[in-house]
């Protein structure tokens, strides 16, 4: 392996490049006074369709009852039955969603 004495480190190439875009930026603001420290900032209009889906949000009903109902029902009857499988995946799903990691 050769090492050529006049090459740059990466190191000092990098902390150029950086100087680089420093200096740059500084002469856009010198040549445009309302530039130094302008935000541009848009806003999309999705927005609004979060906000919708937010108040959606907060009105579903917390429990369905409906399907609560269904099984309480199924479980009364003796008609509600689950395998091993089913249960493990109940426990790993929960497991995951909490981020319990025993």
């Amino acid at each position: 392996m050769r090492i050529d004495p006049n090459s740059q480190s990466p190191e000092a190439v990098q902390s150029n490049a950086v100087q680089d875009a420093k200096n740059s930026g500084s002469q856009k603001a010198e040549q445009d006074p309302n530039a130094a420290g302008a935000v541009d900032v848009q806003l999309s209009t999705s927005s609004g369709q979060v906000a919708a889906l937010t108040q959606q949000a907060i009105n579903a009903p917390a429990v369905r009852t409906d399907r609560v109902d269904a099984l309480r029902q199924a479980i009364n009857n003796g008609n509600y039955s689950v395998t091993n499988e089913q249960v493990a995946a109940a426990m790993y799903s929960d497991m995951a969603a909490s981020g319990t990691k025993e």
